[in-house]
């Protein structure tokens, strides 16, 4: 996989300090940093530093622009085109045909400045003075910036204020990549960078992520049987169905005999053979449950929680697991052992042994419940408010679940159980 790469551009005397934590950000999200004072910045031999950082850019995807007081070394001394401006244009030619993204940085102090010049400039156009005197009173040289003519021509060209006026009066395309972010630290660069490019995730969360859709989407496309050409089924409606029509209690357990119509076991046995070969046996979903990208960080407990999809994920790997332990030849042997062919055509109705019978439609719930808690997380990962799906209990004896959650330790027992002796 190819890290998102980003290209360093600034004079780096006075902007040694965030150029040095902007590449630590990134590189630990994952991102690679092109930054030419660093020694894993490529220097060829047989090129000038200023070609070599200009043939770099081609390498980025994101260049990263700051703006501060210093004008830097001159590329074009004649033409007053500095180093950082140069690289400026060559990433703005790659901008325009998409295939690189810039993001401007300007701090505080020198737009304020810039702001108080133009006031400066106004106020200047009132006077009777020369053209000549009010340029030298406006673009006086200070300690905030010793070329400030130079630094807000410069912010001027990276806002392209020409090139909107000319595309909203109909001459070209509005511009792209000129926004500008006022900053005053660090963390208001943090900030842009968690918003606009990695939506607040790290990289590789953002990769287990994808990773994860992919892996997910792999597991729904085998668990959904294709019964005519065109279209796709689930088992749940047909499970619910046979709750609907089929009081199924502990009394099915000492007759041991089920009786089903034979309309909804052929439905049934339709899907249980598609459970033949079914092999679930998902990598990234055990990997993302070991990590924290779905696990949140209460500042009031001082602790990670989880989020409701992690519990959701935990089911689906429980239930893929259930699916994996169940999914066996005698499990489904009763589907051949009650198969149209082996009754009369006037049958309405099938006997099953309810021990085998129970074995199956507990089965068939797990896939069930696989089914839908990968449609709940496909939506989720896909940018839609997760909604936990209904799922089929654990047995297929719907009293005895009741019995199940009795006997199951809940979270507050737990809790006084570790400390109550404390």
């Amino acid at each position: 996989m190819k890290r998102p790469t980003f290209f360093l551009s600034s004079t780096i005397y006075d902007f040694s300090d965030l150029r040095s934590a902007i590449k630590y950000f990134l590189e630990q999200q994952g991102c690679a940093v092109l930054a030419s004072e660093y020694n894993d910045f490529k220097k060829p031999l047989d090129k000038n530093s200023y070609d070599a950082c200009l043939d770099s850019i081609h390498q980025a995807d994101y260049f990263i622009l700051l703006i501060g007081v210093r004008v830097g070394g001159w590329y074009d001394k004649s033409n007053r085109v500095s180093i950082t401006q140069r690289e400026y244009r060559e990433a703005y030619d790659l901008c325009k045909n998409g295939s690189l993204k810039i993001i401007t940085f300007v701090r505080q102090d020198i737009w304020n400045l810039r702001l108080d010049r133009l006031e400066l400039r106004n106020y200047l156009e009132g006077l009777s003075l020369e053209e000549s005197e009010k340029d030298t009173i406006a673009n006086h040289p200070s300690k905030r910036a010793t070329d400030p003519q130079f630094i807000s021509d410069f912010i001027t060209e990276v806002g392209r204020n020409q090139d909107t006026k000319n595309a909203l009066n109909g001459k070209g395309d509005l511009p792209t990549g000129n926004w500008m972010h006022v900053i005053s630290s660090f963390r208001d660069i943090a900030d842009v960078l968690s918003t606009e490019i990695f939506n607040d995730l790290p990289i590789e969360e953002a990769v287990s992520r994808q990773l994860l859709l992919g892996e997910i989407k792999a597991v729904l496309r085998k668990c959904l049987p294709k019964l005519r050409e065109g279209s796709v089924y689930s088992p749940t409606i047909t499970i619910r169905n046979l709750y609907a029509e089929h009081e199924i209690c502990k009394s099915v357990m000492d007759d041991g005999i089920i009786t089903i119509n034979t309309k909804r076991w052929d439905l049934l046995s339709t899907f249980s053979i598609h459970l033949l070969g079914l092999s679930l046996n998902p990598m990234i979903l055990p990997q993302v449950l070991s990590s924290s990208a779905f696990l949140s960080f209460n500042t009031d407990s001082a602790a990670f929680e989880e989020q409701p999809i992690y519990r959701a994920l935990q089911m689906l790997d429980e239930e893929v697991r259930l699916v994996t332990k169940g999914n066996k030849a005698e499990t489904i042997s009763i589907v051949f052992e009650h198969t149209p062919r082996l009754r009369a055509p006037s049958d309405t109705e099938v006997h099953l042994d309810s021990t085998k019978f129970l074995a199956l439609l507990h089965l068939l719930q797990r896939w069930s419940n696989v089914v839908e808690l990968s449609r709940s997380v496909i939506l989720y990962l896909e940018g839609q408010e997760f909604m936990l799906p209904v799922l089929f209990d654990r047995s297929p004896i719907l009293e005895m679940n009741k019995d199940l959650e009795a006997e199951t330790v809940t979270d507050e027992e737990l809790h006084e159980f570790v400390y109550k002796q404390r």
